[in-house]
């Protein structure tokens, strides 16, 4: 086997073409050539072990213990297609299970299993193909992208390799994502929460006057979240990933929102402060959960993003019947700045004629969020009075790759490329990597 593999880095190691590249200026060929061979050199290392390896005795044995822990029975070897980490297509046999229990999921061919191959490609062909999915505008451009690194792929072949991944981490979506031991106990926590927002194709029982099946395409709303922590100053620790997930309806979405708080122990943080808009959905669903997770009252504190309430205390403007509307107005927002709700009430009467403060709708939305537009206190304890963290995160995540009028996704794919799309840019890819191609 050495003595073949030196053989084959001998015929592909040409110096003198590179020296001549070197000499008449042409680095960019030399990049070229020489990376190209690097290619060429892990094609041939990969499929000459993979070729040897995939005829011994010891590692036959080992896929047949492997598909007797999975439930394949009646073994027979078939030829697999593997595809490696540049698009290289190898073809081994491999034992493969004709017979299975009923609810069984996944290949039955032992090998893949063993080598945790999806859609019959290596753990690193997945992940660059998946990664620049979610990373890049659309999958032709990561089809151009990964061509350009030298990486052989077409459009279904980066589209099936994409889901497949994405499909066994949105099975796993908390553990795949968290580091060992992983905890939120002792620190100051800031969670929020907001919907995206992205345009769905779902097909009818109808079809068209041709006999074609008709679609809707409406619009629906990604509900997403973020767990991050905070110092001592309200900053962000930057040592600290955050966390970023989404799904859709409203139960679903704090359903999964328990699932990693409960994994991390938010039962044993320091403090917890939920911030989000004032979207009636979201509070009456926040205090139930923490508590229900075992975190202590006093530890919570729940924060309007001062930006919506701002947005709110515009509505009374139209309102003031006094000359002085612009003065006056600032007066109500220095009020909410300093949460000061009472304030904003008295300012209220002086400024509306007849206005009866328990009957007028637009003071209370402030009154109801009384506790929520603290803002002074908020600050003097350090903590965050917008919602920046995730607004940020809809933008980044949802908006930029899967917002668009004339683009449509079925919703059961569009959910999981947004989970890949979170774990990216959160910089949690590798940990995602490394946890969900742990050995079976």
């Amino acid at each position: 086997m050495l003595k073949l593999l030196k053989k084959e880095f001998e015929s592909v190691l040409d110096l003198e073409k590179w020296k001549k590249f070197l000499l008449s200026g042409d680095f960019l060929s030399f990049e070229e050539s020489l990376y190209q061979m690097s290619l060429d050199l892990y094609n041939k290392i990969s499929e000459h072990l993979i070729e040897s390896i995939s005829t011994e005795e010891s590692f036959l044995k080992e896929q047949r213990k492997l598909a007797k822990l999975k439930g394949l029975k009646k073994l027979q070897l078939r030829p697999c297609t593997l595809y490696l980490r540049t698009g290289y297509k190898v073809r081994v046999d491999s034992y493969y299970g004709r017979k299975c229990e009923k609810d069984y999921k996944g290949s039955r061919h032992c090998l893949l299993l063993f080598w945790n191959f999806r859609a019959n490609a290596s753990p690193m062909f997945q992940s660059i193909t998946t990664l620049l999915s979610v990373l890049c505008p659309s999958y032709d451009i990561a089809k151009w992208l990964l061509s350009y690194q030298g990486v052989i792929c077409n459009f279904d072949r980066v589209r099936k390799t994409s889901l497949a991944l994405s499909s066994e981490v949105q099975e796993h979506r908390v553990e795949a994502q968290l580091v060992e031991n992983e905890t939120l106990s002792g620190q100051r926590v800031v969670i929020g929460i907001d919907g995206g927002r992205c345009r769905t194709k779902e097909y009818l029982e109808e079809t068209t006057a041709k006999g074609n099946p008709k679609f809707k395409t409406d619009w629906k709303e990604p509900k997403m979240f973020v767990i991050d922590i905070i110092d001592s100053k309200g900053n962000r620790k930057k040592d600290h990933l955050p966390i970023y997930d989404s799904t859709f309806g409203d139960d679903e979405s704090f359903d999964l929102l328990a699932q990693y708080l409960s994994a991390l122990q938010i039962q044993d943080c320091k403090e917890v402060q939920f911030v989000a808009d004032g979207a009636k959905w979201i509070w009456n669903r926040v205090k139930p959960m923490l508590l229900g997770l075992g975190v202590s009252p006093d530890k919570i504190t729940e924060t309007l993003d001062y930006y919506h309430a701002s947005q709110n205390l515009h509505k009374l403007k139209e309102y003031i019947d006094t000359k002085e509307k612009d003065a006056v107005f600032e007066k109500m927002k220095d009020a909410l700045w300093q949460g000061d709700v009472e304030q904003l009430g008295e300012i209220i009467k002086e400024s509306i004629s007849n206005v009866k403060l328990e009957d007028f709708t637009p003071f209370q939305y402030f009154k109801n969020n009384e506790k929520r537009v603290d803002y002074q206190r908020f600050r003097s304890k350090n903590l965050l009075c917008g919602s920046g963290i995730v607004e940020s995160g809809i933008r980044r995540i949802i908006n930029l790759r899967f917002k668009s009028p004339s683009t449509f996704w079925y919703p059961e794919n569009v959910e999981k490329l947004i989970l890949m799309r979170s774990i990216a840019l959160s910089g949690r890819w590798e940990i995602m990597i490394e946890n969900i191609n742990k050995s079976t």
